[in-house]
């Protein structure tokens, strides 16, 4: 399956861009104006949205950038814009391209953020974590979506493998507060997270509790980075 692309600008400037990508193996759906763009972002769901500055305005920039973050591919944006003024600062984006530019140069732009998708995954014994998307594949549920909070507990056990990490180590990375009167919330989400992680969520095996200090994401073999995004 080719990966998905949604050009938002008006022809015929996009048409030569569009044709070159599509050449290039991708598939690419236009679109031009805010509803019909937001819709486009809905039903193709892209890897990657590529947006002509000189074709929108900075409120629905800002809007479509904003709600692309949000999804749960969370997709990379390219502005494509006459200048790297301050006008695009509301906008949410992963690079931006200057004119003039060829369509070989979009190409390899594209090709370079979305071949760096892989490094934002690491696998962690049976876990496979995608830092980008938020998203965890465990042999016990498959993939699915972490909530904020889950995921940052488990990207700080993931980047402290096999290492004791203190109940106030987590609630300042997690929570940012130092303040350890109750610590319930941090249990809970624990709890959790073994429900989704392991096999016995009542006998845990990854994530192992160490009496009276903290917790340990138990792991046979050291961290692998980069593998297929979690989508």
């Amino acid at each position: 399956m080719s990966e998905r692309l949604l050009y938002i600008g008006k022809l015929p400037a996009g048409k030569k861009l569009c044709s070159y990508l599509e050449t290039a193996g991708y598939t690419v759906r236009r679109a031009e104006g805010l509803r019909p763009s937001l819709r486009a972002l809905s039903d193709l769901d892209p890897c990657l949205i590529i947006l002509d500055t000189n074709d929108s305005s900075n409120i629905s920039l800002s809007r479509i950038t904003r709600t692309a973050r949000r999804r749960p591919v969370k997709p990379y944006v390219i502005l494509l814009a006459i200048n790297r003024d301050s006008a695009y600062e509301d906008a949410v984006y992963d690079s931006i391209l200057v004119h003039p530019f060829t369509s070989r140069r979009l190409e390899q732009k594209v090709r370079e953020l979305l071949d760096g998708r892989r490094d934002c995954v690491v696998s962690a014994g049976p876990i496979i974590l995608d830092r980008r998307t938020q998203r965890v594949n465990t042999p016990a549920r498959g993939t699915f979506k972490l909530t904020p909070k889950q995921f940052y507990l488990l990207s700080y056990l993931v980047d402290h493998a096999n290492e004791l990490v203190t109940r106030k180590d987590l609630m300042k990375a997690v929570w940012d507060t130092t303040y350890l009167g109750d610590t319930r919330t941090l249990d809970v989400h624990v709890r959790w997270l073994r429900e989704h992680l392991e096999n016995e969520p009542s006998n845990p095996k990854l994530i192992v509790t160490i009496r009276g200090q903290g917790y340990c994401l138990a792991i046979d073999e050291p961290l692998q980075i980069g593998g297929d995004p979690l989508i």
